[in-house]
């Protein structure tokens, strides 16, 4: 090949016929087998073929292995690997039930009350496997005797390194000849050179296909810092059957997070943080420059799918399908000093795009990874991917938990030792955009859709469909420790059982204008300068906008590649009627409009504000705040089904708002108690909604807060926004002196049951001085964003 080039005045195009290559060890490219003039080297499919580039040997030669004839076994001589498939499909290695009793830990294993323990052939062939939180922790056995069970050194140590999420009784054992006693499991004896198989009911050891895999890289590029590796793509061809032996040593694999592991015999868990290992991948780019995938198969693999190492630019991965891998899908990036702070601008992992591809049934034996990742990078976008069907997270983008951004971490004292650069990271520009992520967190805890660590300036999660996200996902979108300067906005989340946005230190994020079933969402201590505002709760999935649903994921050109159900309704509804607006507020619009109608039922319908999405609802009718006083806009309205046909829009309608401001805006402002200086009265007529006032911790109810507007006004409205979306009652008090008060609003007789609660008279109260008492806050303390108030002289 390095000869053709020579000569070659165009793309190189190496085409595989159909029929499986079987490697006994890695097919390694070098920047000597790049592409050269700017032409590419292509490795692919021959027109209507497919090629299967495979690590796996085939078993053959099935006896039976015990009297019943229930499990069999063959001989298969000096190999090692970790798993074995039957006509493609992954088989389990022996193991007990789930949470085996009567184990407790001691110094350097367990013990145990089970005698049965102490018989096993091959102890050292014994694997503990351990989850807890996002990890799933693996430690190979040392010895079994008198009842205990000795754990491999320093898997065991490194184990209990981080405090509190040390590892735990087992969560079932695995890799014993005893354990063997299920269809479908298995076990390979390394002594005895045999490997024994269970089969299921339907399978026949005679005519299946059995497979196990013994190469771990399957493809390389190895380039250099100084000699890349460029010009070369892969399309269309299978890669399957690698294995991963890692776990199987003395250090066995104990997760930092995401697949990363700890090795070695570092003293505490800080002394770790920067050198944990990243997991190899089937196929590797190191050095890469101008690497292409597409319409490429990865499955039946050990580790990682696809793996892209330091110093890899310009890649394009797209329209692949990753799906049964042991590890994470796609993994970009590194985590390493070099990853995070290179001394070279050509150690940066940049400009890497991943779209249309298909990411599902990863991360099915080491449950710790994700989909895709991440880590250190620079301008990665992640686009119209469909991820599903994970035991953890989805997306997980950064690393470094705020530690090695410029100027550290500041809640963590000292650092946590790891040292303190006054430069940024190369983490920037990451887009996670239009992707469809569900059913994740099948397993694992502390994770969520899409997962965020560290600063990435102009970073943004914009346009996703999240929806089946269960408990343990702490946020469907999960801002973690030093998450910063991230922008969120038009996703739509349904079937999101906790809470939608969730940030753990996050700071300088903004969340605006995403569309949810699930309202509720939070924010730790020291989540400072974000701005979480005018995000839209519907009630049910299919009233979230079509537009967005529909564009998410795998664009039409590639849905071949994961069809989903087969949609049968492609009629939309009619057109809505032209709406109409009524306008109390300057700020705020109130939108009603005629029903469309449909064969199947209208479940929802999507406002437009000039050409932009801003709204949706259930109902004929929307409350738009955020506008603008004195300025124009349009509006158009659709309607959208069951099956996400939308219609067509909506005659226009204009509005022009009122003039008028918000009088109580930085006015002198009391109260009856503050809670601290950084929950002052004046935080409640800032502007800023990321700021409030509270009152005195552990007080009784009720407590008041106070504007003085400077003069008399003709007061006929309040827009209060709470802390909380519900439990309080309340009423507004106007008063020309301080002595006499007239009621505004009186809203004491049932609980606020949104945010924000608007107030309106078209009978105006004068006076100068506006009082909110909060008469009942069920238990939480009166507590408000921001209190404006409206009216004229």
């Amino acid at each position: 090949m390095r000869d053709v080039r020579q000569n070659a005045k165009g793309d190189i195009h190496i085409r595989l016929m159909s029929g499986t290559y079987r490697l006994s060890h890695t097919f390694a490219l070098t920047a000597r087998d790049s592409g050269r003039d700017g032409h590419k080297i292509v490795y692919e499919a021959a027109p209507g073929a497919h090629p299967v580039i495979s690590g796996g040997k085939r078993i053959t030669g099935w006896v039976p292995a015990d009297g019943a004839g229930r499990v069999y076994k063959a001989k298969v001589g000096d190999i090692d690997t970790r798993q074995l498939y039957v006509d493609g499909e992954l088989e389990t290695r022996a193991r007990s039930g789930k949470n085996p009793s009567g184990f407790s830990k001691t110094s350097s294993g367990y013990t145990f009350t089970d005698p049965g323990l102490n018989t096993y052939k091959r102890p050292s062939d014994l694997e503990v496997v351990s989850s807890w939180g996002w990890k799933l922790m693996r430690c190979p056995v040392r010895s079994i005797a008198d009842n205990k069970m000795r754990v491999q050194q320093p898997c065991w140590h490194n184990a209990h390194l981080q405090e509190g999420q040390e590892i735990q009784n087992p969560t079932w054992l695995e890799n014993a000849r005893e354990l063997l006693d299920t269809p479908g499991e298995w076990y390979l004896d390394k002594g005895e050179g045999e490997i024994y198989y269970m089969p299921e009911a339907d399978q026949n050891l005679s005519t299946a296909t059995v497979t196990v895999p013994l190469v771990q890289d399957l493809v390389d590029l190895n380039g250099t810092r100084t000699n890349p590796v460029s010009n070369v793509s892969f399309r269309g061809i299978t890669f399957s059957y690698s294995t991963w032996l890692a776990p199987s040593s003395s250090e066995g694999l104990i997760e930092g997070q995401a697949g990363f592991r700890m090795v070695g015999n570092d003293p505490d868990f800080d002394a770790t943080r920067l050198k944990w290992q990243k997991t190899p991948g089937a196929v590797n780019v190191s050095y890469g420059h101008g690497i292409g995938f597409e319409g490429n198969t990865f499955t039946h693999l050990g580790a990682v799918g696809l793996n892209l190492n330091t110093g890899t630019q310009g890649s394009d991965i797209t329209g692949n399908v990753f799906r049964q891998i042991a590890a994470t899908g796609i993994q970009i990036g590194g985590v390493a000093v070099i990853d995070a702070h290179p001394d070279d601008s050509r150690d940066i992992t940049k400009d890497t795009r991943v779209d249309n591809n298909v990411v599902t049934k990863v991360a099915d034996q080491y449950n710790g990874s994700v989909g895709i990742l991440a880590g250190y990078t620079d301008h990665t976008v992640i686009t119209h991917n469909k991820v599903y069907d994970l035991p953890y997270t989805g997306i997980s983008v950064g690393w470094g938990w705020g530690l090695t951004d410029k100027g550290g971490n500041s809640n963590y004292p000292g650092n946590l030792g790891v040292p303190v650069w006054d430069t940024p990271t190369t983490s920037r520009d990451t887009k996670v955009t239009d992707n469809e992520i569900y059913d994740i967190m099948t397993s694992q805890a502390d994770g969520g859709a899409v997962y965020t660590l560290s600063s990435n300036p102009g970073g943004v999660v914009a346009g996703n469909y999240i929806h089946g996200t269960p408990m343990p996902a702490y946020g469907a979108v999960y801002h973690d420790e030093g998450s910063r300067y991230w922008t969120n906005t038009g996703n739509a989340l349904c079937d999101v059982a906790y809470q939608w946005l969730f940030l753990n230190h996050g700071m300088d994020i903004d969340a605006m204008g995403n569309f949810t079933t699930q309202p509720a969402y939070s924010t730790q201590a020291n989540s400072t300068g974000s701005n979480i505002s005018g995000n839209i709760s519907v009630d049910s999935c299919d009233q979230l906008p079509a537009s967005i649903v529909d564009d998410a994921g795998l664009e039409p050109r590639y849905r071949h590649l994961d069809p989903g159900p087969e949609v049968t309704d492609h009629r939309p509804p009619t057109e809505p009627g032209t709406p109409t607006a009524v306008t109390d507020f300057p700020t705020v619009a109130d939108l009603t409009w005629p029903a469309s109608t449909d064969d199947t039922g209208v479940t929802g319908y999507s406002v437009y504000r000039d050409g932009t999405l801003i709204s949706a609802t259930g109902k004929t009718s929307v409350r738009l705040p955020g506008l603008t006083a004195g300025k124009t806009y349009t509006f158009r309205i659709t309607a959208r089904d069951a099956a996400g046909n939308e219609s067509e829009p909506s005659q226009v309608l204009t509005v022009t708002m009122p003039s008028g401001s918000d009088l109580a805006l930085r006015k002198p402002v009391t109260a009856s108690s503050s809670y601290a200086n950084d929950y002052a009265p004046e935080m409640a007529v800032d502007g800023d909604l990321s700021t409030r006032w509270a009152q005195g911790a552990g007080l009784p109810d009720p407590s008041w807060i106070q504007v003085d507007l400077g003069a008399s006004y003709d007061v006929n409205g309040a827009i209060t926004t709470f802390e909380k979306s519900s439990g309080y009652k309340y009423r507004i008090e106007v008063s020309p002196d301080e002595v006499r008060w007239k009621t505004l609003v009186d809203h004491t007789t049932a609980n606020t049951t949104t945010t924000t609660d608007y107030a309106h008279t078209d009978d105006p109260v004068a006076g100068r001085f506006v009082r909110l008492t909060v008469t009942d806050s069920s238990s939480n303390g009166g507590s408000i964003y921001e209190l404006q108030v409206y009216g004229g002289f």
